[in-house]
């Protein structure tokens, strides 16, 4: 089947199963990309979870921004609960027509690591799906390394499939889209987000998961703050909750 054929029919199908975001990259584009060469490691690297593999496939669905608004909230932790469930499943899915269609191919979790406590042991993920929609074309990095989409700002959730099927490839984006106002590392409780643009400094992510783990205890992580402030995208204006509502969503925690 033609690339572009069979690109059409694997995006239609991601979009029955929520997806609204979609994007494709070569996976010799990890070695080549400095960014992402002088990041990640290669141990993590698509051609090293797959062999044989030549493409990834990024997939992602934004959050809410009226339910993002209170987190971090009971409402926020069971829509990001939500999402994930429906990114994995979107992903499998995916794996499987393709193998109907005679390729190879594996998905990567949204979530790469064993939860919080994995994340203070190790605050890493086996595969970077930030990085694979960025080569995809899909997003430039914000100050935290949070990946900043046109239309959703950081706020959209992301997940991979690795395949042997040749597909069209996007490339990163030559505009940046982060504006530098710095609300992020302004809003940011424990003052964790970077002051210099990422790569070049990183967040603090053992403040930040440590945060993480105190909201956990109270049943509402994620933060979010972040992710909310941030004026990129389409969604920045779109409407909220009111801070009565807000206020009253908040106190259903622990």
């Amino acid at each position: 089947m033609d690339p572009d054929e069979l690109f059409g029919r694997i995006r239609l199908l991601a979009r029955s199963l929520g997806i609204i975001d979609i994007g494709a990259t070569d996976v010799r584009s990890w070695e080549s990309d400095p960014l992402v060469s002088g990041t990640i490691r290669k141990c993590s690297y698509p051609s090293a979870l797959m062999s044989g593999s030549r493409s990834v496939i990024s997939m992602g669905i934004p959050t809410q921004r009226a339910i993002l608004a209170t987190a971090p909230s009971l409402y926020y932790f069971e829509h990001y609960r939500t999402l994930n469930l429906m990114l994995d499943h979107a992903a499998q899915r995916i794996v499987m027509e393709l193998n109907i269609l005679g390729h190879e191919a594996v998905f990567v979790p949204r979530d790469g690591y064993t939860g919080i406590d994995g994340l203070r042991k190790d605050p890493s993920s086996f595969f970077s799906h930030r990085h694979s929609a960025y080569l995809a074309g899909m997003g430039t990095f914000g100050p935290s390394g949070m990946l900043i989409t046109e239309g959703n700002g950081p706020r959209v959730r992301f997940t991979s499939v690795i395949t042997d099927a040749e597909l069209p490839y996007g490339k990163p984006l030559e505009k940046q889209l982060c504006i530098g106002c710095m609300r992020c590392r302004d809003e940011c409780p424990e003052k964790a987000v970077a002051s210099d643009t990422y790569p070049d400094e990183l967040t603090d992510k053992i403040r930040c998961v440590e945060y993480s783990t105190l909201l956990r205890k109270r049943g509402c992580s994620p933060c979010g703050r972040c992710i909310f402030v941030c004026p990129v995208g389409k969604d920045a204006d779109g409407p909220l909750p009111s801070d009565e509502a807000t206020a009253n969503i908040r106190s259903y925690t622990e």
